[in-house]
């Protein structure tokens, strides 16, 4: 089914948004981990570019919207050499990772000293978390009476959504644990980015983005 994944938070707005965001790190090869159907390759037009994903048919779709290097293959044992990218990017894929450590090295390998690895991912929120984002989206320092309203009775007569695909989590962390994940891996993370410190980008409450850089150590 084309577009799928427009269910699972990709949609042409969100794209638009991560692909903006890539542009600011210079790179002359970069690599999308996960590339599902090419919807964020398309959008990124300069560069040398390679992709990996384990699905064969989202890489045929993917073939039609980029020319991409695209490969089958896991993100424990990507088929590059080490030191190979400026610039590696994953969204919605940390969290399937069959050993997110090892994954995580792996992207580290290929990345070149001083490159970035730009992941988001889907996290579990805390109590805490969720009582912050709720109020900040509809009680300080705005208050959105109404939309709270529309927010609770949404919940109250939300129903499943057969339209979602159902895909299978191997990592289940909170926000900090994500960060904790990467540094142990010797990434620098330099930014995190979510709707509770930043309401403005287009990201779902629970998707957070990582923005790390490897060091020049070995």
């Amino acid at each position: 089914q084309p577009n799928v994944w427009a269910h699972e938070g990709r949609t042409p707005e969100t794209i638009e948004y991560l692909a903006g965001l890539l542009r600011r790190f210079p790179h002359e090869r970069f690599l999308e981990i996960g590339c599902g159907e090419g919807a964020l390759l398309a959008r990124l037009t300069t560069g040398q570019t390679s992709a990996i994903d384990l699905s064969t048919e989202a890489l045929k779709r993917a073939r039609t919207r980029s020319p991409a290097r695209l490969s089958v293959a896991l993100a424990e044992r990507l088929p590059f050499p080490s030191n190979s990218f400026d610039l590696v990017f994953g969204i919605g894929v940390m969290e399937h990772f069959l050993d997110l450590d090892e994954a995580t090295r792996e992207v580290r390998r290929v990345l070149k000293p001083g490159g970035h690895y730009v992941a988001l991912t889907h996290v579990t929120l805390t109590m805490a978390d969720r009582l912050r984002r709720k109020i900040a989206e509809y009680v300080f320092p705005r208050p959105r009476p109404r939309q709270l309203l529309q927010w609770v009775r949404g919940r109250w007569q939300a129903g499943p959504r057969p339209d979602l695909v159902k895909q299978p989590i191997q990592n289940r962390y909170t926000i900090r644990g994500g960060r904790a994940c990467l540094e142990a891996n010797a990434f620098t993370v330099v930014e995190v980015i979510h709707t509770a410190r930043r309401p403005e980008y287009r990201l779902d409450p629970w998707a957070v983005l990582y923005i790390a850089k490897k060091g020049h150590q070995p």
